[in-house]
């Protein structure tokens, strides 16, 4: 190969693996504060993401730690994890946003108490 050829395509080569990290991905810690029915429960969420946007990890609350399975497609974060609500036990279903690389927001649904609310998530940044 010439030289020149080598020249050219040393930029698109170099810019290859920084448009492969340039994806958003929400893997990480995060601080969810969540509003049901005008009570606030506040979580920690420790969320792993697969390269197929495949959601797992954990949520933890006052009430336990529950495991999250989801889905990221885009900008959507979707998960559901396991609950406790007034002594019952359920099902929380999160339906986020990716605002930016820190923070997503929504609506959630808590079954089987029919009961509906809003969350905020901010990514803990490491120090």
């Amino acid at each position: 190969m010439s030289r020149s050829v080598c020249v050219r395509l040393l930029p698109l080569l170099l810019g290859m693996p920084l448009a492969a990290s340039a994806a958003i991905g929400i893997s990480g810690r995060w601080l969810t504060q969540t509003e049901v029915q005008g009570i606030a429960v506040n979580e920690t969420c420790d969320l792993s993401q697969a390269a197929d946007g495949a959601l797992s990890g954990t949520c933890e609350t006052s009430g336990g730690t529950f495991k999250v399975t989801g889905r990221v497609s885009g900008t959507s974060v979707n998960f559901t994890h396991p609950a406790q609500y007034g002594g019952e036990d359920g099902t929380v279903s999160f339906f986020g946003k990716l605002d930016d690389t820190t923070s997503i927001s929504g609506s959630l649904d808590l079954q089987p108490l029919n009961a509906g609310g809003a969350f905020a998530m901010k990514k803990e940044l490491s120090k």
